[in-house]
C-alpha cells in the first residue's frame, strides 16, 4: 500500500528522515510528520486524508499555466513559459500599475522590471491565478558597493548593557548613538547590537532574551531615553523590573507633553506620517499591546473573542482604550526617531556601515507577530534543533516558524516588510540562523521529536537581495555550525556574508587557522553572544561556570583547561587578547569584528546557553564607559593595529595624517 503521508511530505519538503549529528540516519515518525503536516494548517490525520490532499494539490499544480513564482534578473527582458493559453496583466509591487498587458498560448515576453515582487495575474480555461515575479539585483549590497576601500572594522556590543556607567538604567537608542560616536573616533565603521525588536509590554517573567521578541518589525521601546535623566544606577547587571518601570513612567510623561501639542507642530505632523506611512500593521500592534496589558502577554490564553479576531468585540475594546493604543503607536515612533538619531550620529562621526542590527529567527509563538492578520507565521509547532551532544534530547526554542505555503501564497510580502523594517536604519544586518532560509527544524506542539521542513530557498535569497538594495544594506547571514553542502556557496553567489568565529576554527595540533585564510566575504571575529569571550576562553571561564553549575564533570573541565592551555601556547605569548586582536586585523575576510568586552578583557560572556537564572544572561553591563573608551590604551592599541592593516574610517586615517603633519613640523 502507497504510503500517502510520505508522498505528501516529500511534497511539502516535510523531511522523512535527516542526518544527525554524528552522520547517523535518524527516521522521524509517523505520528510526528502527521503532526508537522497539522502544524501546516492541513486537515491530516490519516493516510487516505494524506492520500486525498496531495492529489488535490496536484490536481491545482497541473492546472497552473505558470508556476506559483518566477525569478528573473531585474533591468532585463525575459520569458516565462506557460502550459495552456492565457490572457495576462502585470502589475508592479506595492502601487499596483499596470506594467504590461497581453494574450499569448505558450510564453510571456516580459519588460525590463525594475528590482521587487511583482504580481502577474493570469487568466485560463483552467481559472484564475497569479504567478509572482520576482525581479532581483545580481547580489545583495556588498561592501564595495558602499564605499571604495575592502577592508573595515567595528565593535560588537549588547544594546542593554550600553548604559555609560551609571548612568541609565538600560542601554538606550541615543546611548548607542553616543557609543558608536566614539568608537568611531578608533576608527570602527561599524557597532552591532542585539536584536531590538519589540519585547512587549506586557511579557511572560522569564523571557529578557532579545531573541525571544514579541514581534520582530516593530522596535523595542524599553530602549527610549527619557529627557532630563538624574538619577544614579550602579549596580553592574541589568535590573530589568526597575529599568522598565523606569523607562515607561519616561515614556508616559513625554506622551502627556506630545499629547498637548498642536495639530500643526513638527512632532505632530511627523508622527501622522510615519502612522500614515505603518498602515494597518502599526494599529494592529498596538492594539495586541494594548490587549496584553489586560489579558496577558500570550494571547492564545485570551478570551476567544479577542483571540480570533472578533470584529465587534475589537471595535469595542479599540474604543475605550483608544488613548492607550494611541501611546503604543506614538512611542513605536518614538523609537524609530531615537534610532534614526543614533544611525545618524554613528554616519556623521565617520563610521561608513553605521549600526550593525539582528534579525532574530522568529518570534514568541504566543506573541504579537502571530496574533496579528495575515501573519505568514503557524503556531502548531516551535522552531528547534534536533538532539546534539550540547543539548541530548534537542532544543525547543518557543519561536514560531514561517510556513512556506503561507510565504508562497502570499507572495512573501510578510517576510519582505519585516526585512525593510529591520533595514530602515541600519547600514548593515545580521540574519540570526540563516539555514532557516533553506530549512527548519519544527517540533510540532505537544511533541519531544521534530523534523526538518524546507523553504523555497531561491524566492527568499531574492526576496533577502531586494530588499538589501531598496535599502543599500549590507545583509550577513550566521552560518555557523553543521550546514547543508553548498549553502555557503549559495549565500555568497547572492552577496550574503557569512561568519568565520576564530574559536571554532582550530587545527589539528590545537592553535588557531591561519585569518589569512578566512573567507573574504565574511565577518570574522573571535567570539559570539553565546560563546566565551577571548580571556574567557583562555581562562576557561565557560568551562568552570558550567562545572560549578553541575553540567559538567572534573574531567570535562579538566579536558577543556588544557585543551585552551595548548592554544594559548599555540599563540607563543603570555597576552592572547592583544595576539587574538593582531590577528584578526590581518584577517582576509573583508570585516572584522570585535566584542566590546573583549577590548576590555572581560571573562564573563553575555548568554550561556542552556541556563536561565543560573547565570546572568542578559544582564551584564557594558565595561566600559562612554569617557572610558575615549581614554583607553587597549582601544587605542586596538585602533593602531586597524589602522596599520588599512581598516580604519577615513576620518581617523585623516587624523592620524594630522598628527603625523604636527609631529614632522615640530620635528
Amino acid at each position: 500500500m502507497t504510503d500517502w503521508v510520505a508522498e505528501l511530505c516529500s511534497h511539502l519538503g516535510v523531511q522523512s528522515q535527516y542526518r544527525g549529528y554524528e552522520g547517523q540516519t535518524v527516521r522521524v515518525a509517523r505520528d510526528t510528520r502527521i503532526a508537522v503536516l497539522r502544524a501546516l494548517e492541513l486537515n491530516i490525520s490519516s493516510n487516505e486524508d494524506a492520500r486525498e490532499m496531495l492529489q488535490e494539490m496536484q490536481s491545482k499544480d497541473a492546472g497552473r499555466p505558470a508556476p506559483h513564482e518566477v525569478i528573473v534578473q531585474a533591468g532585463q527582458a525575459s520569458e516565462i513559459s506557460l502550459t495552456q493559453a492565457v490572457e495576462w496583466r502585470l502589475e508592479a509591487e506595492g502601487t499596483g500599475e499596470v506594467l504590461a498587458t497581453g494574450s499569448t498560448v505558450d510564453h510571456i515576453s516580459l519588460p525590463s522590471l525594475p528590482i521587487g515582487i511583482h504580481s502577474l495575474h493570469l487568466s485560463a480555461k483552467s481559472g484564475d491565478t497569479t504567478t509572482w515575479i520576482l525581479a532581483r539585483p545580481d547580489h545583495a549590497v556588498r561592501l564595495e558597493d558602499r564605499i571604495a576601500e575592502p577592508h573595515i572594522w567595528g565593535v560588537l556590543a549588547a544594546l542593554y548593557g550600553l548604559t555609560d556607567g551609571p548612568s541609565a538604567p538600560i542601554g538606550t537608542y541615543a546611548l548607542l548613538g553616543h557609543y558608536a560616536e566614539t568608537i568611531a573616533g578608533h576608527g570602527a565603521d561599524f557597532l552591532g547590537i542585539n536584536p531590538i525588536h519589540a519585547m512587549g509590554q506586557s511579557l511572560p517573567d522569564d523571557v529578557i532574551s532579545p531573541y525571544s521578541p514579541s514581534h520582530r518589525a516593530f522596535l523595542n521601546t524599553w530602549h527610549c531615553a527619557g529627557a532630563g535623566q538624574t538619577k544614579h544606577f550602579g549596580s553592574d547587571l541589568i535590573d530589568y523590573p526597575s529599568a522598565l518601570h523606569h523607562t515607561e513612567q519616561a515614556l508616559a510623561s513625554q506622551f502627556v507633553e506630545f499629547s498637548q501639542l498642536p495639530a500643526d507642530a513638527p512632532d505632530r505632523q511627523a508622527y501622522e506620517a510615519y502612522v500614515a506611512s505603518a498602515r494597518a500593521t502599526l494599529h494592529e500592534f498596538a492594539v495586541f499591546e494594548a490587549l496584553s496589558a489586560r489579558f496577558g502577554p500570550d494571547w492564545r490564553a485570551w478570551p476567544a473573542l479577542y483571540r480570533d479576531h472578533d470584529a465587534e468585540a475589537l471595535s469595542k475594546f479599540e474604543h475605550y482604550n483608544a488613548r492607550v493604543i494611541t501611546q503604543r503607536k506614538w512611542a513605536q515612533w518614538e523609537a524609530d526617531r531615537q534610532l534614526s538619531r543614533a544611525q545618524s550620529r554613528a554616519t556623521d562621526a565617520g563610521m561608513r556601515i553605521g549600526i550593525y542590527l539582528d534579525l532574530a529567527v522568529g518570534p514568541r509563538l504566543g506573541g504579537a507577530e502571530t496574533w496579528v492578520k495575515g501573519t505568514s507565521l503557524i503556531t502548531g509547532a516551535t522552531l528547534g534543533a534536533p538532539p546534539d551532544p550540547l543539548g541530548p534530547s534537542g532544543q525547543s526554542w518557543g519561536l514560531a516558524p514561517q510556513s512556506p505555503l503561507k510565504c508562497r501564497t502570499q507572495g512573501y510580502a510578510g517576510f519582505a516588510r519585516l526585512l525593510r523594517a529591520v533595514m530602515r536604519h541600519a547600514g548593515m544586518i545580521r540574519i540570526d540562523h540563516v539555514l532557516g532560509l533553506m530549512r527548519s527544524f519544527w517540533i510540532p506542539e505537544g511533541s519531544d521529536e521534530g523534523t526538518y521542513v524546507s523553504y523555497p530557498f531561491d524566492a527568499l535569497l531574492a526576496v533577502v537581495a531586494i530588499e538589501s538594495a531598496r535599502n543599500g544594506t549590507i545583509v550577513v547571514g550566521e552560518d555557523l555550525g553543521l550546514v547543508p553542502e553548498g549553502l555557503r556557496d549559495q549565500l555568497a553567489l547572492s552577496g550574503i556574508y557569512g561568519l568565520d568565529v576564530l574559536q571554532y576554527m582550530r587545527t589539528p595540533a590545537g592553535g588557531f587557522v591561519d585569518t589569512a585564510d578566512t573567507r573574504e566575504l565574511a565577518v570574522c571575529g573571535f567570539a559570539t553572544h553565546d560563546t566565551p569571550t577571548v580571556a574567557g576562553f583562555f581562562a576557561a571561564e565557560d568551562a568552570e561556570v558550567r562545572h560549578r553549575l553541575g553540567s559538567i564533570n572534573e574531567q570535562t573541565l579538566d579536558q577543556t583547561r588544557a585543551d585552551r592551555a595548548l592554544a594559548q601556547r599555540s599563540l607563543g605569548t603570555s597576552k592572547p587578547v592583544l595576539e587574538i586582536h593582531r590577528q584578526l586585523a590581518r584577517a582576509r575576510s573583508s570585516m572584522v569584528a570585535i566584542q566590546l568586552d573583549d577590548i576590555a578583557e572581560r571573562t564573563s560572556q553575555q548568554n550561556l546557553p542552556g541556563t536561565i537564572d543560573e547565570y546572568p544572561n542578559w544582564r551584564l553591563k557594558a565595561p566600559l564607559s562612554l569617557s572610558e573608551i575615549s581614554t583607553s590604551k587597549a582601544f587605542a592599541r586596538l585602533g593602531a593595529d586597524m589602522l596599520a592593516e588599512n581598516r580604519s574610517n577615513p576620518k581617523k586615517r585623516e587624523m592620524e595624517h594630522e598628527l603625523q603633519d604636527c609631529s614632522n613640523q615640530t620635528h
